[in-house]
């Protein structure tokens, strides 16, 4: 099992910094050193593509909302 935490915090400056615990390089060299990945690994690391993804993007500051259920 495994305990990925995800910290947004908003900056005076305007911008956001997000961290995430274990960070994505601990998390990469888990994998390359043969650990498995676990579901929340998984998650972890779909959400922080979208989070980087969604930064690089030169638009107005918009809203996600999950869908929640099938």
């Amino acid at each position: 099992m495994a305990k990925i935490v995800i910290t947004i915090e908003d900056l005076p400056n305007g911008k956001v910094k997000t961290s995430c615990d274990p960070n994505f390089d601990t998390m990469i060299r888990m994998h390359i050193s043969g650990t498995p990945f676990t579901a929340a690994h998984g998650y972890a690391l779909a959400a922080l593509n979208k989070i980087v993804e969604e930064s690089k993007k030169n638009c107005p500051t918009r809203i996600l909302i999950p869908r929640v259920g099938k």
